[in-house]
């Protein structure tokens, strides 16, 4: 794995530098020491879990976020298994996801990879079949851009949470080689270097998404569920309609 901590001490400098909060700042928003704020952002100090809760209330990070970096500082704590070299999808899966009648697909979520897909989700996704990753196609295929309503609003969403949660999980090789050919986009540098605007629609993933049979905006909520039992290595990532479409 990873060093997990220069992760977490880059997104929390970089959260307080795009809040427009100086350490002492923060200091009096968290009940936290300068100093200790400062060797927390240059990765010297380790935060505890009561630390970086005072942060997160204090810096309004996403749940989706918070649940992320807690669990990135307690990993180095325990022993990881080698990750996989393949990843096959059982029958069972597949025999799911064609039951579900909305855009369905099976995802590695720290990479966007696509290891499985319905029927459906290549209807309203063309192009994004198994086998490629989210983030190249909403960059490079030009139907991405007209798949989704808000493409702008959305990638930069999408590219924000990867450049998050990436690192410490993904091996930085991979990370790279996603960067570099996403990189050809050029809106790329802006998205890869910014902020969105409001970082806390991670937590209220509602998107607009072009019908392929109406040619009609629809609003879709988007669930990105973790199995339970049996256990998996990938999310199913379901695009449901909003209440007031059906």
């Amino acid at each position: 794995m990873e060093n997990p901590h220069p992760p977490i001490a880059r997104y929390l400098r970089e959260r307080r530098e795009s809040a427009g909060l100086t350490r002492a700042t923060l200091s009096a928003m968290a009940g936290i020491s300068p100093g200790l704020i400062q060797k927390i952002e240059q990765g010297t100090r380790t935060p505890t879990l009561e630390a970086l809760t005072a942060l997160f209330d204090a810096l309004e990070v996403p749940d989706l976020f918070r649940d992320h970096l807690v669990a990135l500082s307690l990993s180095d704590r325990y022993d990881s298994p080698a990750p996989a070299t393949t990843i096959e999808v059982p029958a069972v899966d597949r025999v799911l996801l064609d039951a579900i009648p909305y855009p369905a697909s099976l995802q590695d979520y720290s990479t966007f990879d696509i290891l499985a897909a319905n029927t459906a989700w290549e209807h309203y996704f063309p192009g994004l079949h198994p086998g490629t990753t989210l983030l190249e196609w909403m960059l490079l295929d030009p139907r991405a851009r007209t798949v989704m309503i808000d493409w702008d609003i959305q990638v930069h969403l999408c590219v924000y949470g990867f450049r998050v949660m990436s690192p410490g999980v993904v091996p930085q090789a991979r990370i790279d080689e996603l960067v570099a050919a996403c990189s050809q986009a050029p809106e790329w540098t802006r998205f890869w270097t910014t902020e969105p605007d409001a970082p806390t629609h991670l937590d209220r993933p509602v998107q607009r998404i072009l019908d392929p049979d109406t040619g009609e905006s629809v609003t879709m909520i988007m669930h990105a569920l973790e199995p339970m039992i049996p256990r998996r290595d990938w999310a199913l990532v379901v695009f449901c309609p909003s209440p007031d479409e059906i």
